[in-house]
């Protein structure tokens, strides 16, 4: 195990110094020929010498990072082709993100000590530093934000494909990981600002005062009357509660839907004609509402129909059971059909079916109204009453 350690230990090294030795060499012979000049002094060269020997440093520091970059790509690689193997996918992809990121951050040090290497003016070596320091802090905070999409897309296929018994948990877990991943994305864009503050002489007691204990206290509490942070502090009950995940149908003043994104200030339903209601998160706190998803897996609900008094019940009651028995949106929860009312003109049949997800509980009404109607026209056509479907 151990020679097989070392043999993989030597492949990457000798993989990542390939290019970095051949930039070492040409530095170190162009290093070696500025020297030229104590031997020989040509005056009229001493300026191409002097540049000589800066462009060799250049090619030197480029073969160290170059070196360090390819050697660190290369090994995160096989960290993560074994990580593949073992079944851990979110530690490979936050893998390869940082990966990614890892390039942006090799680039600007490379710059930036070419930069320092190179010494124009002062002021224009502060400037670049500057630039390039921020860049840095930047790609950083972009580099973490990334990883937690990473997270929650993984959990996001992750509840997508899982069987339908496990699929309330995954759902719940996915709706968490949303909700947290929005406010830890703010927590990080807020520290990035404080850090590029603070990398500035002049601005940075401002971004050690957002980072100092009492401060960060004082902004909470002065930002706490806000209802925005109200909001915030909503979306993380929710999510701790689970009083509502995505992928949850719920039914908000008489408009039904399936809940499509929640953020830590509103929540985005989906309706059944394919509009998007926009409900602000804290309605879900202060006022009723149902969840037709809340208790399990199954998605329940019902229909009402209506039949002349004289429609023998049993016949349809049996030919109802077929279709739902029949149907391919059926997930043999529920099926209960009775007579819910009379009145002076009809009965009222009410029919509850049930489904795995919204889609095909909608479906699932579709299909069997459809085929009652066309059960009734065939069979008892003249006990249709005055009064026909409704909602």
């Amino acid at each position: 195990m151990i020679n097989k350690r070392g043999n993989l230990l030597i492949r990457t090294t000798m993989r990542a110094a390939k290019l970095p030795i051949l930039y070492f060499i040409f530095g170190t012979v162009l290093i070696a020929s500025s020297y030229i000049d104590n031997i020989f002094p040509i005056t009229q060269w001493k300026n191409l010498f002097d540049l000589t020997d800066k462009i060799g440093s250049i090619f030197i520091t480029l073969a160290f990072i170059t070196f360090a970059y390819k050697f660190t790509v290369i090994s995160v690689r096989l960290i993560e082709k074994s990580l593949l193997l073992k079944n851990k996918k979110v530690a490979s992809l936050i893998l390869s993100s940082l990966r990614k990121g890892l390039r942006i951050i090799f680039i600007l040090i490379a710059i930036n000590i070419i930069i320092t290497i190179i010494a124009p003016t002062e002021f224009y070596l502060t400037l670049a530093n500057n630039i390039i320091k921020t860049i840095i802090i930047i790609a950083i905070g972009w580099i973490a934000i990334q990883i937690l999409y990473t997270i929650e897309a993984v959990l996001y296929e992750y509840a997508s494909t899982i069987e339908s018994q496990n699929q309330l948990r995954a759902k719940a877990l996915y709706t968490k990981t949303h909700i947290i991943r929005n406010i830890t994305t703010v927590l990080i864009v807020f520290i990035t600002i404080a850090a590029l503050l603070m990398s500035f002489s002049s601005v940075r007691n401002i971004g050690i005062s957002l980072l100092a204990s009492a401060g960060f206290l004082t902004a909470i509490i002065g930002l706490s009357a806000q209802k925005t942070l109200f909001s915030v502090f909503s979306g993380l009950q929710i999510a701790l509660s689970q009083v509502i995940k995505i992928g949850d149908m719920v039914v908000i003043e008489n408009e039904s839907g399936i809940i499509e994104e929640v953020t830590f200030t509103y929540v985005t339903l989906k309706l059944g004609d394919r509009r998007r209601m926009i409900v602000p998160i804290n309605y879900f706190i202060e006022k009723p509402f149902e969840n037709w998803s809340h208790d399990g897996d199954s998605i329940r609900s019902s229909f009402v129909f209506h039949v002349d008094h004289l429609m023998p019940i049993e016949p349809l009651r049996t030919e109802i059971n077929r279709i739902i028995e029949n149907s391919i949106f059926w997930d043999g929860v529920a099926k209960k059909i009775h007579v819910n009312e009379l009145t002076k003109d009809s009965v009222e049949i009410r029919v509850q079916v049930s489904a795995i997800n919204a889609d095909n509980l909608a479906d699932l009404r579709i299909e069997v109204r459809e085929k009652i109607l066309e059960f009734m026209q065939k069979n008892y056509a003249e006990y249709f009453p005055k009064i026909y479907f409704s909602h």
